[in-house]
């Protein structure tokens, strides 16, 4: 009889999304007039933006006119060519080190494929549930960095040695981000200990600044020890789509892992379908750009009505500046899931515990800014009035 993998049995928590479903489940069955606020899950709400439907239907009905098949396994050239030329052009970074998937929570698992179960792991705790979970189901050693409130939440790397080390920023949970020098912190630290950073910036389109590094390759010696992932779910609003990307530069001090991707891309991939690859060109678009920075506006505007907000309430929170996500610390001492109810029952929010992504999460929760500037104002309403009442 097949055996079953042992290692799902490591899995410390169950995941977090399903947990809320079920809670949002019951809460509604119990009070089926109540209104809910949903600023838990960090999905798009905002339709597609219509350039990018327009290069989606002209490639459908391409299919019609011609036979387009199989796809290359790393992405079709001209959407490589785009992502380099609008992406990379100023860090030296050719299409043939750009491997197009259908999203970045697939590249952050799968590329532990890569490499033996004797290397460690490095994670930062709260993080990205993926990053864990799929180091426990590759048999892979964990390292946990505990994030510290007092450090901003932002990591130290660490005084031990870990072979690989997932880095998100801007950052999902905390919303924090990494400056130019924390981020050359950390590939001095890798070049030391010959490390791979793995450094997801699916969210670096929500920088407000021009100081935040755009790339981690824009930083000296980062094209010896990082590997970028970006997607278009976020910052174009592909969720439901599924593309991204993910930047293997040939220059690592392991030459082999570029080789070794494209080997596994051509074995397990047969590339994104063509019509949503056009649509993610066409977010390179001049009226492209220009309908998507109107999209992330709105989730930067409702991000600055609820910071405005809990500023007013006195409460201790951080990110939503430069990230779509604002980690606040619950009061009067309570935990993640107690705040989560608490809020749930008097205001109809839905958040996300921060328990959901690691012990240290724990008497904190996530609220998403995924959300229009009405609703991110009713929510402060809401906010508001459960202070005054509680």
């Amino acid at each position: 009889m097949a055996q079953l993998n042992p290692r799902f049995e490591k899995l410390e928590t169950a995941y977090i999304f399903p947990v809320i479903e079920k809670k949002l489940t019951e809460f509604k069955s119990e009070n089926p007039e109540r209104r809910i606020l949903k600023l838990g899950i960090g999905d798009i709400s905002i339709p597609l933006a219509p350039k990018i439907a327009e290069a989606i239907s002209l490639a459908a009905r391409e299919m019609t006119e011609k036979t387009i098949g199989y796809g290359p396994g790393n992405g079709h050239l001209f959407l490589r060519e785009a992502i380099c030329n609008n992406e990379y052009s100023d860090y030296d970074i050719s299409p043939d080190e750009i491997f197009v998937s259908d999203g970045a929570k697939a590249d952050t698992s799968a590329l532990l494929d890569l490499f033996s179960e004797d290397c460690t792991v490095a994670i930062t705790d709260p993080t990205y549930p993926v990053y864990r979970d799929a180091t426990l189901l590759s048999g892979k050693k964990l390292l946990t960095l505990p994030l510290r409130e007092e450090d901003g939440f932002i990591p130290k790397p660490p005084k031990q040695h870990a072979d690989i080390v997932y880095i998100c920023s801007p950052c999902n949970p905390t919303g924090v981000v990494f400056t130019k020098e924390n981020l050359e912190e950390w590939i001095d630290w890798a070049k030391k200990h010959k490390s791979l950073l793995v450094i997801d910036s699916v969210y670096s389109a929500f920088r407000s600044s021009s100081k935040i590094p755009s790339s981690i390759y824009a930083l000296k010696g980062s094209r010896e020890v990082a590997i970028e992932i970006q997607s278009f779910s976020k910052s174009a609003g592909f969720t439901g789509l599924r593309c991204g990307y993910m930047v293997i530069p040939k220059t690592l001090h392991i030459p082999e892992i570029h080789k070794l991707w494209t080997t596994r891309s051509s074995i397990t991939r047969n590339g994104v379908a063509y019509p949503i690859q056009k649509g993610a060109a066409a977010c390179y678009s001049s009226e492209g750009k220009k309908q998507i920075e109107e999209q992330i506006e709105v989730y930067r505007s409702s991000a600055k009505i609820l910071r405005t907000t809990l500023e007013e309430l006195d409460q201790t929170f951080f990110g939503g500046v430069h990230a779509p996500y604002i980690w606040w610390k619950a009061p009067d001492n309570m935990s993640s899931w107690e705040f989560f109810d608490k809020l749930l029952e008097t205001t109809g929010i839905v958040t996300v515990p921060g328990i959901g992504f690691g012990p240290s999460g724990d008497g904190y929760i996530r609220l998403s800014s995924f959300l229009s500037n009405e609703l991110a104002k009713e929510a402060s309403n809401a906010l508001r009035h459960y202070f005054v009442t509680a």
